[in-house]
């Protein structure tokens, strides 16, 4: 995998986290912004962070689960919000998104210790919700969703170098999810899908369309209970199996793994424990 634990993956991360913070000191902005490949399904560590501002990386081990953490940077402490992407859509993160407390954007490698992070543009905390689950709008690159405090959902969809065309407004109304997720395709079809809980502990399949107007079909219920959990994340296929599966973190600490199944009305398999002690971190990306 291109996104690999080591030196440069330690220093491009620790050198994103260096500009954001650079930014939330001195307010930088910068100017804001086909047919799509056929992505490899995503094949991404996860990453993790503490409010203390430790950065840890855990790698899939190829079976549902992880191996042993590594830390990779200490200054995430100004870093409201993250998320990975796969610009080039082989499969593997090697770019994120990060925001920084005063509300810019910015964009950087995780790999490349010579490519430059990129502030995007200031204003970014009117989101309360912000990553990207892959392509949604059909495009050649990945996607960011981003849902106000109002509950309005908008795509921005991204230019190569990760600088952002200007945003188009998904619709109102998503302020009943407490939990958006996703990486990748979740049904088999080849498009990026993702899911939502709402605060009823109901969680609910977007079946992704790949149009950028109407980027998702009607959703699809696919079950109650997960009010157990306070976190879901995905970083993708964790177990090799060419599908993206799914990770929740209940009210205890405990981190579960859904493998997905391919299948829109019931996409993941019974759930198989992880392991206890993940109430340590305040975001999961």
């Amino acid at each position: 995998m291109a996104l690999s634990s080591g030196r440069k993956h330690g220093r491009a991360l620790s050198r994103l986290a260096v500009a954001a913070i650079a930014a939330a000191l001195v307010g930088t902005t910068a100017g804001t912004a086909s047919a799509a490949p056929t992505a490899a399904a995503p094949h991404f560590p996860l990453m993790a962070t503490k409010a203390s501002g430790e950065l840890y990386e855990y790698q899939p081990d190829g079976r549902g689960a992880f191996g042993d953490r590594k830390l990779v940077d200490n200054e995430w402490t100004d870093i409201t919000a993250a998320t990975q992407t796969d610009q080039d859509q082989n499969g593997e993160a090697e770019h994120v998104y990060v925001r920084a407390s005063d509300g810019s954007l910015i964009y950087g490698p995780t790999v490349d210790e010579q490519q430059e992070a990129v502030v995007i543009g200031g204003g970014w905390n009117i989101y309360d919700r912000i990553f990207s689950p892959g392509n949604l709008a059909g495009s050649s690159e990945p996607d960011l969703l981003a849902r106000d405090k109002s509950g309005v959902l908008y795509i921005y969809t991204a230019r190569a170098d990760g600088t952002l065309y200007d945003r188009y407004r998904v619709g109102p109304g998503w302020d009943i999810y407490t939990d958006i997720a996703g990486r990748g395709d979740l049904n088999g079809d080849g498009k990026t899908d993702m899911v939502a809980k709402d605060k009823s502990g109901v969680l609910w399949f977007y079946k992704g369309t790949g149009n950028l107007h109407d980027p998702f079909a009607s959703r699809v219920k696919v079950g109650g209970g997960w009010d157990i959990y306070n976190t879901l994340v995905s970083s993708g296929d964790m177990d090799n199996d060419g599908r993206s599966d799914m990770l929740a973190r209940d009210k205890s600490g405990v981190l579960w793994f859904y493998k997905g199944n391919g299948n829109q009305n019931d996409p993941f398999n019974n759930r198989v424990r992880i392991g206890g002690g993940w109430d340590q971190y305040n975001n999961l990306f």
